[in-house]
């Protein structure tokens, strides 16, 4: 296998495992013989493949028709949103566990102070503040919709009343000083455990056929960024892969209008938490104004791709 097979290959990955199986040597062939044996890829083919699969993918997926545009752009986001939730609760258990349970610290974070470790009660809490968004991801992959909205309502209902925290903003509202932007991180916390069910209503209501199902390895998504991210410096390292992850999203978006429908989902649920920081404590995190306004772009620039996109939507087509 030459070098140009290899990448191919890997270009190939973009498309549908069974598009893969039916036509996968066909493609792989063809490039060859454009290629005249050469061992060097063609960064263009190789650019087109991925587009290309992309494309087919959400072809599949949506069923190319501006219902299902919407309505699995919605059920990606709550996805996404729901493993975001989890992903802040398992870190505040690894912070926990690593800092207070371990007593282990960073090189140069001696100067940290190591709160005491959670108890029974509070344990559990935070176990469950991990599972029920968990729960609601893996029926999502499975192409549910009535679970995923219950554990959404139910995860926003227990937050507010207190019973169950979240990691969301866990640890900054404590030391802000300011009622008025601990009650604003708090409501954009509940918005954003509540936004996934009000997403998958959409969904429901603009899909009308079978929901598609995903890989369950979304779901250690979050237990791997919350372990990642007890530390400055892995948490530092983890910013770049996220950073490509984001950018790619993007710019498949323009092959596949549905991303740009979960982009926009997403950054508008996000933004009521990224918001309040650029206002409340802009002096402290100087950092807060850029994000919220680099993701308020994003937004906007997410809605304008899937407006444009459904243009490129053909009503009815054949799922190929």
């Amino acid at each position: 296998m030459t070098a140009a097979e290899r990448v191919y290959r890997v270009a190939l990955r973009a498309y549908p495992p069974e598009y893969r199986r039916e036509r996968g040597a066909e493609i792989l062939t063809t490039l060859d013989e454009m290629g005249g044996g050469s061992s060097r890829p063609s960064v263009r083919q190789v650019m087109a493949l991925a587009t290309s699969g992309v494309r087919e993918r959400g072809v599949r997926t949506t069923g190319a028709t501006r219902a299902g545009i919407w309505a699995e752009g919605c059920r990606l986001a709550a996805l996404v949103l729901l493993l975001l939730a989890a992903a802040a609760s398992v870190y505040g258990l690894a912070l926990n566990t690593w800092y207070s349970r371990l007593r282990i610290v960073w090189p140069g974070a001696e100067h940290i102070t190591r709160a005491p470790a959670l108890g029974g009660a509070a344990l559990a809490r935070s176990i469950i503040a991990v599972l029920i968004p968990v729960v609601g991801a893996w029926a999502l992959c499975r192409g549910r919709s009535a679970l995923p909205m219950a554990c959404s309502i139910l995860a926003a209902g227990l937050f507010l009343s207190g019973q169950v925290g979240s990691g969301l903003v866990a640890g900054q509202s404590w030391q802000v000083g300011q009622e008025w932007l601990a009650n604003a991180y708090k409501l954009g916390d509940a918005l954003v455990l509540a936004a996934p069910a009000a997403l998958l209503c959409v969904g429901i209501r603009g899909g009308r056929r079978e929901a598609a199902r995903r890989s369950l390895l979304w779901l250690a998504a979050p237990f791997v960024l919350g372990v990642l991210s007890i530390s400055f410096y892995t948490s530092s390292i983890t910013f770049w892969p996220l950073g490509v992850l984001v950018i790619a999203w993007f710019l498949a978006a323009r092959s596949s209008p549905h991303l740009a429908v979960a982009a926009f989902a997403v950054l508008a649920a996000t933004l009521a938490y990224v918001v309040p920081t650029a206002i409340g404590a802009a002096m402290a995190y100087e950092y807060a104004i850029a994000v919220a306004t680099g993701a308020a772009v994003l937004a906007i620039a997410s809605l304008a791709a899937a407006l444009a996109g459904e243009s490129d939507a053909e009503l009815d087509r054949p799922v190929v």
